[in-house]
């Protein structure tokens, strides 16, 4: 099962799971009935913030929501939490008495999720690209170097966490 069709059936299996018509989930996105049918049927794939708007009501992470083959019932990682971010929360709660720091960091956690989407619906694209070579690897050089720029940034987000980190524990020693 490819990624497409991952995504068209996790759409359809949560917004069932909500007790969701395709209409009242148009409603709710501000989308016609029309476009939510085209996503279900994999006619059409949602734009990136559409995607995004979709993780979020359905509280599901965005990486999972595009990746991952949901059945009904199934658990999955929460739109807010997100498991590779399991460490960095724990050292969280370590911090209470510099609010600033703590903001920073919860910002940061944020910032690292929505470049994580950015990462999963722009690889997701570069599978789905249905159109010429020259035109096609002109475009996929393009995600790839964003790509390569959006890890660039995961990576310095992780490091600025840890050093307040480190910071914020020396001070406390």
């Amino acid at each position: 099962m490819n990624n497409s069709t991952h995504l068209s059936n996790n759409i359809k299996i949560l917004r069932k799971e909500k007790k969701l018509s395709q209409e009242g989930l148009a409603d709710i996105l501000g989308v016609k009935r029309s476009n939510i049918a085209a996503y279900e049927t994999k006619n059409v794939e949602p734009r990136l913030r559409l995607v995004y708007d979709m993780a979020k009501f359905f509280d599901i992470d965005i990486r999972e929501f595009i990746e991952r083959p949901l059945s009904e019932g199934d658990t999955y990682t929460n739109f807010a939490v997100k498991a590779s971010n399991e460490s960095i929360t724990t050292d969280l709660a370590s911090i209470d008495r510099n609010t600033d720091i703590q903001t920073f960091i919860n910002k940061s956690i944020k910032i690292k999720r929505i470049l994580e989407g950015f990462k999963a619906f722009y690889t997701f694209r570069k599978t789905k690209m249905a159109i010429n070579d020259s035109v096609k690897n002109k475009l996929t050089y393009e995600i790839d170097e964003f790509i390569q720029l959006i890890e660039h940034l995961l990576l310095y987000n992780d490091s600025v966490i840890k050093a307040i980190q480190n910071v914020k524990r020396t001070n406390e020693s």
